[in-house]
């Protein structure tokens, strides 16, 4: 029986541990989606002979209800069972997050300072009108989703279940207390064209964590965002890359 409430079901969400070399890289997925949203760079990244997991965090790819019963400290349990596995089999890990799997990242790597390294994509530190979410969950258990669909292969519930976004904006609030423990390399990526992250969320992070070694890439959709030389902060590298 098809799920109404999932877009694009036939694409493959569940949890994957591909075994490669040495090098390990764990990739974490956003709220409400599931693997399918790093799958594509976890192939891409195993053919090049890494070895690449991802989990399916609790209350994802299932039913919106389910998601209504979890708290965050649930999806970083299940992050650290998938770490742990990463780790008996390599020399290295890496972490790759999305959205809410940035976040997620960050406080796997302020535990484990051995992890070699972040890559934060669209970290979800700070969301438009999330905070709406405290005053409609007593009565309302989704929101619908808006927005045009992009046409991606993104696997994931169709509404924003909004107990759930109330662990959201929970996580997120013990993520900016972990930032200053991170002094890993980080390669951190978000886009003009994002509407749902807050335009300052790369910036409340790179401004507190600790890393020696911080790569910001803004995603403009047709000019670069800086000239030459300007608008770019002392410590902070930025590269300005098109996407149309």
């Amino acid at each position: 029986m098809v799920n109404p409430y999932i877009k694009n079901p036939e694409l493959a969400g569940e949890t994957f541990f591909w075994v490669g070399n040495q090098t390990g890289i764990l990739l974490i997925h956003g709220f409400t989606a599931t693997t399918a949203e790093v799958r594509l760079i976890a192939e891409r990244l195993h053919q090049e002979g890494y070895t690449t997991a991802a989990p399916l965090l609790p209350g994802h790819g299932t039913h919106p209800e389910d998601l209504n019963h979890v708290t965050w400290q649930m999806w970083l349990e299940r992050v650290k069972e998938s770490y742990e596995e990463i780790l008996h089999q390599c020399d290295k890990v890496f972490v790759i997050g999305e959205s809410m799997g940035a976040l997620l990242a960050v406080e796997i790597a302020a535990q484990h300072p051995e992890v070699a390294g972040l890559m934060l994509f669209s970290p979800a530190i700070k969301v438009k009108n999330l905070w709406f979410a405290r005053f409609l969950a007593p009565f309302q258990a989704y929101r619908e989703k808006t927005g045009k669909d992009d046409g991606l292969a993104w696997k994931g519930y169709k509404v924003h279940p909004l107990k759930a976004s109330v662990e959201l904006l929970k996580l997120q609030k013990h993520t900016r207390k972990q930032l200053k423990k991170i002094d890993q390399p980080v390669l951190l990526v978000t886009g003009d064209l994002d509407h749902t992250i807050a335009p300052n969320s790369a910036e409340l992070i790179l401004d507190d964590i600790q890393s020696k070694i911080k790569h910001h890439i803004r995603m403009k959709a047709k000019y670069p965002l800086y000239p030459t030389g300007q608008g770019i902060r002392p410590g902070i590298s930025v590269c300005n890359s098109v996407y149309e």
